[in-house]
Parts: C-alpha cells; sequence; structure tokens
C-alpha cells in the first residue's frame, strides 16, 4: 500500500507483514493441536480393555499413584472399577480414577496421562505432516 503523506508530498510505502499460510497447513495444524489436547479419560480406557474381545485384561498392569506408597503397579483385574462411592473398601478395592496414571500390557505402557501416549485406540506416534508436532 502506498501512503501519502500531506505535509512533505512525498509518498511512503507502508509495510505489512503478510502471513503466508497455507489453508491446509491451518488446518492441519489445528487438527494436531485438537488431537494433543485430548486424552482418552481413564474409563474409557477400562471399558474398552473390559469389552473389547481382542484385550485380555489379565495382560494389563495398573500404575497408580498410592497417596502413602507414590506409585504402585497392580492387575487389572485386581480393581473394582465401578463407582468408588459405591464400594465397600473393605471388600474390593478401588481407586480414585484421577490416581491412575498409567496402563502396561504384557510389560509395555499403551496409555500414559503424563506423557499422553495412547496406543489403546490406536492412537500411536502421529505427527502433522506440516509442523512436525507430535500429537
Amino acid at each position: 500500500a502506498v501512503v501519502s503523506t500531506q505535509s512533505t508530498g512525498l509518498k511512503k510505502q507502508k509495510n505489512k507483514k503478510q502471513k503466508k499460510v497455507c489453508e491446509e497447513e491451518e488446518f492441519e495444524c489445528a487438527k494436531c493441536k485438537k488431537q494433543r489436547r485430548k486424552l482418552r479419560p481413564v474409563m474409557d480406557v477400562v471399558h474398552r480393555i473390559q469389552w473389547d474381545e481382542s484385550l485380555n485384561p489379565e495382560d494389563f498392569i495398573v500404575g497408580y499413584l498410592d497417596r502413602f506408597d507414590g506409585l504402585v503397579e497392580e492387575e487389572f483385574t485386581y480393581f473394582d472399577w465401578s463407582d468408588i462411592t459405591t464400594v465397600d473398601e473393605w471388600e474390593t478395592f478401588c481407586v480414585p480414577k484421577h490416581r491412575v496414571y498409567y496402563f502396561k500390557q504384557r510389560g509395555e505402557i499403551v496409555w500414559d496421562r503424563r506423557t499422553r501416549l495412547d496406543m489403546i485406540f490406536g492412537e500411536r506416534d502421529i505427527r502433522c505432516e506440516h509442523c512436525n508436532e507430535k500429537t
């Protein structure tokens, strides 16, 4: 854009920065950000392990944060996954869902809250082809 100044009569070139962003790049990056923010909740993972016939619940180990012992691992089948308010704490073992940090299948971590890893639902190492960000 060319702007003239009235006081001197000279013409100045006004510099405007223009972003050269392709619509595809915006879409891909927006898609990455959306996928990066959303991690499947613990109960979605639990239900998948319980009801998917291709997954054996005995193959899974749950890593959870104990208030006194720190990070502890137990077998998936050891837990009662019903609502913690309805469980008798002396008969069954239940842990608040926000204390679950990861699930392991045959020794390999397949869902991890800290690193946002989710291999239970097939969401492995997905990278945007434009921004190369790991989602």
